[in-house]
């Protein structure tokens, strides 16, 4: 072993020993719910299990519906009764609103400048209120039916076509590509599968494999996030490939921004994707007189667009190369 990575445990461990110390006072002060009893550095991790959920309901049936577990160093509270979740979710959830700090949204998410993982206040506030009124309203859901609609139409076309010459089609992966090409067109103005002219779209295939090593980065457990003192050491070198993900994501996005801001819509032309409306919405303050940054747009966009294409993108990819399968074919084109 070389004298560089000795000398990086021990300072690890030191660390370590020195923020477990001052947290073991601290903690004493606090009135904190029953649990099982954490090993050292490692916690109550052992206690998840294979399967966490059910390792909860029998942790949940010993020490009652709220918990206290330590995961690493980092103190956990569990919700297990809707009673109890209740009074996180709806009595106190201006306390509880913030999420816990972690290496995806430091690294990928523009260091927690989106809605899902920012803290709660102003800024939070405004996106809150921007996703609401231009995504998920029910006028929003009439601005964007003439995409659905297209989408709908060119798969129908593309089954009837392939009835018509007695071809089979994987019909459960043509409705998750339907889907995903809908979603995407909402909110970046373009299909993920293709441009709808039956050829191919490297702009989408690149981010069609950044979504997915997205997701296969969110389910790797990081020990640099329950350690925070380890994180540093980057030990499974995870950090590093959000890093590297993050740039790939952030030049992606700003391609896409300044292609919408040369090319985009004026004042008195209807916005078409979610994107060009974010634009129109960066000279206005809220309220409480807080701006859109191009950099919040950019990471209110990524991780929107992950968490709603991340349901369906797998499925769609599931059965192998598209090519063969109708995702893009010239029929699909408007």
């Amino acid at each position: 072993m070389s004298p560089f990575i000795l000398y990086s445990i021990l300072l690890a461990v030191f660390i370590y020993l020195i923020f477990h110390l001052s947290s073991l006072f601290n903690r004493k002060s606090l009135r904190l719910p029953p649990g099982p009893k954490p090993r050292p550095i490692i916690g109550n991790l052992t206690h998840m299990g294979q399967m966490p959920h059910h390792s909860l309901a029998a942790l949940a049936r010993t020490y009652g519906p709220l918990m206290h577990l330590r995961l690493g160093s980092v103190d956990v509270i569990v919700a297990a009764s809707a009673s109890v979740a209740a009074q996180f979710l709806k009595v106190h959830d201006t306390n509880f609103s913030s999420r816990p700090p972690n290496s995806g949204a430091k690294h990928i998410a523009y260091n927690y400048q989106d809605l899902v993982f920012r803290p709660y206040g102003a800024k939070w506030r405004l996106l809150r209120k921007i996703s609401s009124v231009h995504l998920f309203s029910g006028k929003a859901l009439d601005d964007y039916r003439s995409v659905r609609q297209g989408e709908v139409a060119g798969l129908t076309r593309a089954l009837a076509s392939a009835g018509s010459k007695s071809e089979q089609v994987n019909l459960a992966q043509l409705l998750n590509v339907c889907t995903v090409n809908a979603l995407s067109r909402v909110m970046l103005g373009r299909r993920v599968f293709g441009d709808g002219t039956g050829g191919k779209d490297p702009k989408a295939d690149e981010f069609k494999s950044m979504v997915v090593e997205v997701m296969v980065l969110a389910g790797v457990v990081n020990i640099g996030d329950f350690i925070p003192s380890l994180e540093w050491l980057d030990l499974q070198g995870v950090a590093g490939k959000m890093k590297k993900l993050h740039k790939r994501f952030d030049k992606f996005l700003g391609d896409i921004v300044e292609e919408h801001k040369l090319h985009g819509h004026d004042g008195n032309e209807k916005h078409t994707d979610l994107l060009s409306t974010l634009i129109s919405l960066m000279e206005n303050a809220d309220d409480e007189g807080e701006k859109l940054t191009e950099t919040e747009i950019k990471a209110l966009l990524l991780v929107r667009t992950c968490l709603q294409l991340a349901p369906t993108l797998p499925q769609a990819l599931r059965n192998g190369p598209l090519q063969n399968s109708f995702a893009t074919p010239k029929s699909w084109s408007k």
